[in-house]
């Protein structure tokens, strides 16, 4: 009898692992265009030229044509960079990231033959997805609340925001999954009072490094964990053997991942994106910006700003007291207290305010909100109502809200791109970077111009070109937050082209939902 329980308990959880990963490839299949920094995991993934589509000829420093095929080599793993590791490092290091992440995409793009796929990062991610789940269903059978695994399942993984970030081809799943490791491990060593033996410090140092190497906001949640282990092992007086060991290894893990990627010292030390980045201005609008964040990720309404904070009050209140009654109070320190502080750092850090730097809050959330209902709801069939709890607050997610990163929109602009791909393709944008969003479409149209008109003023670069000239017609995208009617001004004036329709205007939403490209058709 037993033995036939146990089995039914593997069957559902193979079979809820199985039904969670087919919604979540559901809504890839769904994901028609690429945020930049997608773009960018992509190219600097398989391409040695610095990660980012090259649109400058390199002895004129000019915008140059580039070609379709182009444009898809440079997003395709060719022969040559198969083993090419030395790209992979020096294109992190021109960044702003370690590139463990990049290299495992690398790799994922030989399942494609080595070409350009939506799926390439995805894969990566589904995978890193599955087995935090298998590490979540471990904690908490590690505690002694298998009771919990099947609802915390339900509810965190599929999650708004655990979906979005499954399919937002960037490396945050991976380092959520790095997080979760890192603290079951550190659950066990503290189940098996705090001693370390050879096996154990290997795996703690594998985890431990390759999560620094994923993201480096890794080293902010295994140094708050890393602390209350420590103080725990002060309080409770273990042997100084035992808290030099964990100390000294801790110090060789960090010394292993300096040395493996030396970069990071600039990145985390002198760069935007490091310990100078605290300096942000605007702390406490950005953090409740990222509690809207945060709300969107549980399907809460995050427009309305009363009930958000009364569930954000009640939440604490209830976490507070369950800090003070429960017998584990150190478990539940250890899984609350690092996210709080996580949470509070990356809203320093961070200079944008997205969903994706407070991803690895969102499984330990959910840990604590079925901690908490498990220490106060006592009835026979509370297991029943935590499952319904959790598929409520799913099931209106799926109602009313939808995973971010899909880009839906960009089809009305692949469709203008099929239908014109035999014309000249014009890009206009405003910087280095977010060019890389536009790169299907540049795959379907004859050739491409990419210019940033804050940089030396190169609309003169279409204005002047020749071959352009020789051209009836041509295809031009303008970003829409800049000025238009500036632009398509000085090409009447300044060039043959006098004649410009509107194809498609970009619809108002976050960058995270649309594709904010305005399509015009230049004649002469």
């Amino acid at each position: 009898m037993l033995k036939n329980k146990e089995k039914f308990k593997k069957v559902l959880f193979v079979v809820l692992i199985a039904i969670m990963s087919g919604i979540i490839f559901f809504y890839q299949t769904k994901k028609v265009g690429l945020h930049e920094d997608e773009g960018y995991t992509i190219c600097s993934s398989v391409n040695p030229d610095n990660g980012v589509l090259s649109v400058y000829d390199n002895t004129t420093n000019n915008p140059t044509w580039r070609t379709k095929e182009y444009v898809q080599n440079a997003l395709s793993l060719l022969p040559s960079n198969i083993l090419n590791f030395k790209a992979l490092y020096l294109n992190q290091a021109y960044d702003n990231h370690p590139p463990f992440f990049y290299t495992l995409v690398h790799f994922a793009t030989l399942f494609f033959g080595g070409k350009f796929s939506f799926y390439s990062a995805f894969i990566v991610n589904i995978i890193s997805f599955i087995i935090s789940c298998l590490v979540i269903s471990k904690i908490l059978k590690l505690l002694n609340k298998e009771n919990l695994i099947i609802p915390a399942l339900i509810l965190y993984g599929l999650s708004m925001g655990t979906i979005s970030m499954v399919i937002f081809q960037r490396m945050y799943m991976l380092l959520t999954l790095f997080i979760l490791l890192y603290f079951y491990l550190s659950l066990k060593l503290y189940k098996n009072d705090f001693a370390m033996d050879k096996k154990f410090t290997i795996q703690l140092g594998v985890i431990t490094v390759l999560g620094f190497l994923t993201q480096y906001f890794f080293a902010i949640y295994a140094f708050f964990i890393f602390a209350i282990m420590l103080i725990e092992m002060i309080r409770t007086k273990k042997d100084k053997e035992i808290i030099s060991k964990y100390v000294v290894s801790h110090i060789v893990y960090a010394a292993v991942g300096i040395l493996l990627f030396v970069p990071c010292i600039k990145h985390l030390l002198f760069s935007d994106r490091g310990l100078t980045n605290l300096e942000n201005s605007g702390y406490f609008t950005n953090v409740f910006e990222y509690l809207k964040h945060l709300a969107y990720a549980f399907s809460i309404n995050n427009s309305n700003v009363a009930l958000m904070v009364i569930t954000l009050i009640l939440f604490a209140i209830a976490t507070v007291v369950l800090c003070v009654k429960s017998k584990e109070n150190f478990i539940v320190l250890v899984t609350i207290v690092p996210s709080i502080f996580y949470y509070f750092i990356a809203v320093r850090m961070t200079s944008f305010q997205e969903l994706r730097y407070i991803m690895p809050v969102i499984p330990f959330v959910v840990l604590t909100f079925f901690f908490i209902l498990n220490e106060f709801i006592k009835f026979k069939y509370k297991n029943i109502l935590f499952i319904a709890i959790s598929l409520a607050l799913v099931i209106n997610g799926f109602i009313f809200s939808k995973p971010l990163f899909l880009y839906e929109n960009y089809k009305n602009i692949l469709d203008i791109a099929e239908e014109n791909k035999d014309k000249s393709f014009v890009y206009v944008y405003d910087n280095f970077f977010n060019h890389m969003q536009s790169v299907p479409e540049m795959m379907i149209y004859n050739r491409t111009l990419v210019i940033n008109v804050n940089n030396n003023d190169e609309l003169h670069c279409v204005i002047d070109d020749d071959s352009l000239n020789s051209e009836n017609s041509y295809i031009l995208s303008i970003k829409s937050y800049m000025d238009n009617d500036a632009i398509l001004n000085r090409i009447k004036e300044e060039s043959e082209f006098k004649n410009i329709s509107l194809l498609y205007k970009s619809e108002i939403g976050p960058n995270s939902e649309v594709v904010m490209d305005n399509i015009y058709l230049v004649c002469k």
